[in-house]
């Protein structure tokens, strides 16, 4: 399959081939080992981009390793799923299903971080997004004109996040030690 995508774009017939799956390790969906495997197992240069859903946001970090990959293979990332199914825009469902009261709980706590410094959870939850070096695009996804405006003003307002909330998040708890953060 590896040999024929990289043919078609040879010939010209497709210009780009990316692949896409969602990177969280939730039962009901995500296999970050598979993207992992598939991108260790394909030749370098066989993928373009990776379209990596759910796996990299305020709570959840559970596709760090896809992303590393993607870094290391030379792939350039398109991170969906940064609102985690609603949960960091006010909604109730994560990982499409109604949000656990310790994940509510954590949302709550990022909001109350977001907000000492400044800043809203969404704006906060889109800068995180953007982190990973490999990252060339956030996808987010809106169903209104007024989601568009509001998604346009929190892409403007992420800008201004600065290292000191990414570090006290670290200090708090709210993201794990080992997370690279800042990458840029």
């Amino acid at each position: 399959m590896c040999e024929a995508l990289r043919r078609l774009r040879e010939e010209g017939t497709v210009a780009h081939v990316g692949l896409g799956m969602t990177c969280n390790d939730e039962a009901h969906q995500g296999v970050p080992q598979e993207i992992v495997r598939l991108l260790r197992q394909a030749p370098r240069g066989t993928f373009d981009s990776a379209l990596l859903a759910g796996g990299w946001n305020l709570l959840s970090q559970a596709g760090a390793p896809c992303y590393a990959e993607c870094e290391r293979a030379g792939v350039e990332v398109y991170v969906a799923g940064v609102f985690a199914s609603g949960l960091l825009v006010g909604g109730e469902t994560y990982a499409y299903l109604k949000a656990p009261p310790a994940l509510v709980e954590r949302a709550q706590r990022w909001r109350t971080l977001a907000a000492k410094h400044g800043h809203s959870l969404p704006a906060v939850a889109i800068a995180f997004a953007a982190l990973p070096r490999c990252v060339s695009r956030v996808v987010l996804g809106m169903a209104s004109a007024e989601q568009v405006e509001a998604n346009m003003a929190w892409v403007a307002e992420s800008a201004s996040v600065r290292p000191a909330l990414w570090a006290e998040a670290q200090a708090t708890g709210l993201l794990a030690a080992d997370v690279p953060i800042p990458y840029k």
